[in-house]
């Protein structure tokens, strides 16, 4: 089952106003952690499986294909886990 989850990204914001994810930021039981996105494979608007939708950016986070959302100013990623 996947979940709906709010993570801090650190993004750049170019001069006309595209969004690019730089790192995100991942707070579990084991601590908080900084992953860099190294490559944006895809961006588009999409839907999410766990609901919601905005801009998708299927990106290469730590060699693992992630689907990262942008949803009205804030990001979530699908997760295996509700926290």
């Amino acid at each position: 089952m996947l979940y709906k989850r709010y993570i801090p990204v650190i993004s750049l914001i170019g001069k006309e106003g595209e969004i690019t994810p730089l790192f995100i930021i991942w707070a579990d039981e084991r601590g908080t952690r900084k992953y860099k996105v190294d490559r944006i494979l895809h961006v588009r608007q999409a839907s999410s499986q766990v609901g919601g939708c905005g801009m998708l950016y299927e990106c290469m986070i730590t060699g693992k294909v992630r689907k990262l959302f942008y949803e009205r100013n804030r990001w979530f990623i699908e997760s295996t886990k509700p926290y």
